[in-house]
């Protein structure tokens, strides 16, 4: 399985559009833990500092991210967006892809940290962030809990 994350385009936004993790299968504007990507791409569109990307596995579209300076948060580098299509859940890939966004975001060599905020209750995203890295800061943002991964070590 060859994970890669790339642009979304007029190819793929729809498709982008159309991944949930709703156990439905139906995408809705709210999900239980974030909203939904269309909302997100949409979002891009007015912060251009924001970088939507699809996920694929091999040529399969399973997920998406977004991620870029906070305009709420003195432009530290967050996640603000990240999901698996509900079908591809629990099998690994969320790990996988996270990694790979990971290793893309040390090549590009001027980001320290990695922010991203977590709702408590979401148990398996909590699981997910800690087994790659992040550390609770202690601190709660748009009520959230916020975690931090620390790319360089003498990061603040």
């Amino acid at each position: 399985m060859e994970i890669t994350l790339q642009e979304i385009t007029a190819d793929n936004f729809y498709d982008v559009c159309l991944l949930t993790t709703n156990k439905s299968g139906i995408p809705t504007f709210d999900e239980e833990f974030l909203c939904s990507n269309s909302v997100s791409i949409a979002e891009s569109k007015y912060y251009p500092l924001l970088n939507p990307q699809a996920i694929y596995s091999d040529k399969i579209l399973i997920g998406f991210i977004m991620s870029g300076p906070y305009c709420k948060d003195n432009g530290n580098f967050w996640v603000l967006r990240y999901m698996i299509d509900h079908q591809y859940q629990g099998k690994g890939y969320g790990k996988k892809a996270f990694h790979t966004f990971i290793e893309q975001i040390k090549r590009r060599g001027n980001i320290e940290q990695i922010h991203i905020g977590l709702d408590p209750d979401n148990i398996r995203a909590v699981s997910l962030y800690t087994s790659v890295g992040f550390e609770f800061t202690g601190e709660r943002k748009d009520g959230e809990d916020v975690y931090i991964l620390k790319l360089i070590q003498n990061a603040p």
